[in-house]
Order: C-alpha cells, then sequence, then structure tokens
C-alpha cells in the first residue's frame, strides 16, 4: 500500500512539474511579446523573470524524476536532495535575473523612451499574471502536500511573478495617466527589488538544507510522536538526529530501557519507537535506534511497577523536550 501511495504521489509530482514548464513557456512568449509589442522596460523586466522560469521548471522535472527514485547502494538515503539544489539554483538565477534587469533599466533613466501599444501590453500582462496565481497556488498546495520542497519554491517565484505583474500594470498606468517617462524604468527596478530579496532567501534556505542544518518543526513532531506512546521503561530519548533527503528521512535515536530486558522485549520497543517516528515523520524513511541499558539515576522517573531492581521509589513522570532529546547524553534527574 505504502509503495503504492509513493508511486501515485511521484506521478502527481511530475504532472505537476509539466504544468509548470508548459505555462512557463506559454507566459514567456507572451510577455516578450508583449515587450517587442510596447517597448517597456517594466515589461521586459517581467520577461527576463519569466526566463527564469522556464529554466527553473525545465530543471524541476528533472529533480522531481530523479528524487522519485528509490534507495540504491549509492543513495543510501534516497535522491531527494537534488530538491534541495533545484531549490538553490531558481535562487541564484532569480537573482541573475535580478542584476540583469538593473542593468537594463538603470541606463533607461537617462534615456528615457515613451512606450507603445500600452492597452495591449497591459492586458497580456495582466493575464499572464492571473495564470502565474493560479499556477502558483497549484504548486504550492502540491509541494505542501507531497513534501516536496522542489515544487513548494517553483510555486513561490510563480507567486512572486504575479505580484511582479501586477506591478507592472500598476507603473504603466500610472505612466498613461500621468506621462512620465521615468516610471517605466522605475517600476522595472522596483521588479528587480522584488525579486532579488525571495531570490536570497531561496538560496539560504537550499544551502540550509544541503549541509543539512536541523529542522525544528521536524523535530518538533518527532519528539511529540515520541511523548504520545511512551511507556513504562522508556528513559530518556537523547541524541535524536534527523536528516531529510527531499521526502525520505533518516532518524537516530538513543533511548535507555531496563537492563534487565530481554532481546525480544527490546526488539519490540524497537518496533513500537519505529512505527511511532515514522507516523510522525509522515513519509519515507527509515530510523536507527541505539538502546542503552538503564541506571540507578533513572528509578525516580521509571514507571515499571514490577522493577525488582529498583533502588529508588518512583517521584514523577516528564514530558521529553526536544532541547533534552537532541541533548548529547541523557539528563540524569
Amino acid at each position: 500500500m505504502q509503495k503504492n501511495n509513493s508511486i501515485q504521489n511521484n506521478r502527481a509530482m511530475q504532472i505537476a512539474a509539466r504544468v509548470a514548464f508548459v505555462t512557463s513557456l506559454v507566459l514567456l512568449l507572451a510577455k516578450f511579446g508583449a515587450y517587442f509589442l510596447t517597448d517597456s522596460k517594466a515589461i521586459l523586466s517581467d520577461a527576463i523573470e519569466s526566463t527564469i522560469n522556464v529554466i527553473t521548471a525545465a530543471f524541476l522535472m528533472l529533480s522531481i524524476a530523479v528524487s522519485s527514485k528509490p534507495v540504491d547502494e549509492n543513495h543510501p538515503y534516497g535522491h531527494g536532495k537534488i530538491e534541495s539544489f533545484s531549490a538553490g539554483l531558481e535562487g541564484g538565477l532569480i537573482i541573475l535575473a535580478a542584476v540583469a534587469i538593473l542593468l537594463e533599466a538603470v541606463p533607461a533613466f537617462f534615456t528615457p523612451q515613451p512606450p507603445r501599444n500600452l492597452g495591449s501590453g497591459i492586458y497580456i500582462i495582466g493575464a499572464a499574471g492571473v495564470i502565474n496565481l493560479i499556477v502558483g497556488a497549484y504548486l504550492l498546495q502540491a509541494g505542501k502536500k507531497y513534501k516536496s520542497e522542489a515544487l513548494s519554491a517553483d510555486g513561490r517565484h510563480l507567486l512572486t511573478d504575479f505580484y511582479t505583474s501586477a506591478g507592472v500594470i500598476i507603473g504603466l498606468l500610472l505612466y498613461s495617466l500621468t506621462g512620465f517617462l521615468w516610471l517605466d524604468p522605475l517600476v522595472a527596478c522596483l521588479v528587480a527589488l522584488n525579486i532579488l530579496i525571495p531570490g536570497i532567501r531561496l538560496l539560504a534556505k537550499s544551502f540550509k538544507n544541503l549541509m543539512d542544518e536541523a529542522e525544528p518543526e521536524l523535530l518538533e513532531r518527532i519528539v511529540q510522536g515520541l511523548n504520545t506512546i511512551k511507556k513504562p521503561g522508556w528513559l530518556y530519548p537523547h541524541k535524536l538526529r534527523a536528516l531529510r533527503s527531499g521526502r525520505y528521512h533518516h532518524v537516530d535515536l538513543h533511548i535507555s530501557l531496563p537492563h534487565y530486558w530481554t532481546l525480544t522485549q527490546v526488539h519490540e520497543a524497537e518496533q513500537e519507537i519505529t512505527k511511532a517516528l515514522l507516523e510522525a515523520i509522515g513519509e519515507e524513511g527509515d530510523i536507527m535506534i541505539h538502546v542503552d541499558p538503564c541506571e540507578p539515576p533513572y528509578c525516580p522517573v521509571c514507571e515499571v511497577d514490577d522493577c525488582s531492581e529498583r533502588k529508588t521509589a518512583f517521584r514523577n513522570t516528564t514530558h521529553w523536550s526536544v532541547n533534552e532529546v537532541i541533548s548529547a547524553r541523557a539528563e540524569n534527574n
């Protein structure tokens, strides 16, 4: 069942990636057509950004295809890291697009040219913006549903493109009302700054994921899952480490269990903890659990009633926190 769901999810993600590519290509042609029709620097800035959309959408299809491959001997943690690389590529290209727009727009302040056929250009850019809004929202929803960093990044970029188009239209309408030639290159510069900031953020987030920076939200879900099913004898989980590669997760965890338990009891506890963590993650992955024997200082928080090895009376149980569970060693209270 899980394998069938994974296959269906991969197909849905590939369809979303194809939709993004086809949409970006069509809108690129439309926006450059609008630029040649109007000779507007503001519209050119929007068209340049759409060029990035096409490139990243093409790489998005590749990254989705690669990330959906199963774990193999050469990639024990799956192929999902390519999604972080895809998001980073998109962020870098957005920054380059912002620079290209500024290089084109700034000189226009000194040699301004009046745009032509503004009515037709505004209609084209407006229609393109609405399409970007719809497809961007679709990609964001798909990225959230399938835990795809690449789909989410492309969706955010298309929504940024929608705001860009809206800004371009407002600028052109202001020009048509005032006749100020400097408004056209000014809007282009504002577009560049508008896409530069999210581009930097996207690149930074991609870098963090590629460097396997800890994800607080993921760690919180894991610890919450442990607290939900904790049982007598499960003591002081620690050294929690979680690595994400696309939708694939690898979790390492140490936990103390009664030292006199049989191998069967320890194995059953490991299976229960593994199942709880996989459910908390909600995605594919593997769990590595290292079992430590309990020690006398753990007795005050141990809920095992019939423990013949107890040295100290039970005092109270504790609610595990993320800071405790990610610590390098168990805290002996």
